[in-house]
């Protein structure tokens, strides 16, 4: 019995150092029409995002109720207050802009 173990449990590691597997997955890399794909992707959400902001520092407090169901802006806030809304609107420009760098697209 220990010798069939100790048998298996070599051949299982042998097998592994032979073919290199380390259990980790290869990050697969993006073509040139895919990274194009995904900078006009965040590019359009980054358009979103501005003139969300532009609309909401246009606006007084009070009217940003109404302005509010005006404005489509899913994802970027779930607040109704003013200064949370801008808060959460430059988290998310923000969020936007480090994704763009890191897909290494080209400055606007």
């Amino acid at each position: 019995m220990k010798q069939t173990l100790l048998f298996g449990f070599s051949s299982f590691v042998f097998v592994v150092l032979l073919t290199g597997c380390t259990g980790q997955m290869a990050a697969p890399g993006l073509s040139a029409a895919d990274k194009e794909e995904a900078c006009i992707n965040v590019d359009r959400k980054l358009i979103k995002v501005d003139k969300f902001l532009t609309i909401l520092e246009r606006n007084s407090a009070f009217h940003i109720a109404e302005a509010d169901l005006a404005m489509e802006a899913p994802g970027i806030t779930e607040s109704n207050n003013k200064t949370r809304m801008l808060k959460d609107g430059n988290k998310r420009r923000a969020e936007l802009e480090a994704k763009r760098q890191k897909l290494g697209c080209e400055p606007l």
